[in-house]
């Protein structure tokens, strides 16, 4: 069972009820070594079992899947998204969440269509309207295949493109070959 400190709880309500009612998001991250650990140093569990339990919490409780591990509510009081974010301890096996817990934060999205960026920032957006240099052909085939418009369609790469491989990619023979890139 957990023992919320009440005094605590109960100090964070007024703030919480002069907050907009809305969009409320939940996020959380687990730290993967405490939960996948042998005994007696960890869970000795699969991290995927806390997310799963979490999930199933939030998703009882209204709140959709955002990305990844953000969840969120719409035309919610801070307050209850607030209690359901704090019950979440609970989830089984009992004080696993708070051994193994990184992060957990609320946010409030004022305006989804404004403060989600998602469309605008992908290849073909108004943030990315076309290629700035080499990328993965399959990616870029994917997206303008999907209906991701271009200003300027993909061209072949040269050779002894200085952008082949990208920074930060892995070298490897198909990385070094710039026929597997298009900009």
């Amino acid at each position: 069972m957990a023992y919320i400190n009440q005094q605590w709880l109960f100090a964070q309500l007024p703030r919480l009820m002069v907050q907009p009612t809305g969009t409320w998001g939940i996020s959380y991250d687990v730290y993967t070594r405490p939960s996948e650990d042998p005994i007696p140093s960890g869970w000795q569990s699969h991290r995927s079992k806390t997310y799963c339990e979490l999930l199933k919490w939030l998703r009882a409780n209204g709140f959709v899947h955002h990305q990844y591990s953000d969840h969120r509510k719409d035309n919610v009081m801070a307050v209850i998204a607030f209690l359901t974010m704090i019950q979440l301890v609970t989830i089984p096996p009992f004080d696993k969440l708070s051994t193994t817990i990184k992060g957990l934060k609320m946010h409030y999205i004022d305006d989804m269509a404004l403060l989600d960026v998602t469309d605008e920032v992908r290849l073909g957006g108004n943030v990315s309207p076309q290629l700035s240099g080499p990328a993965p052909r399959g990616l870029v085939h994917n997206l303008v295949g999907a209906g991701h418009l271009l200003l300027q369609p993909p061209g072949p790469v040269p050779q002894g493109h200085p952008g082949v491989p990208p920074r930060h990619t892995r070298r490897n023979a198909a990385s070094r070959n710039v026929n597997n890139y298009v900009m």
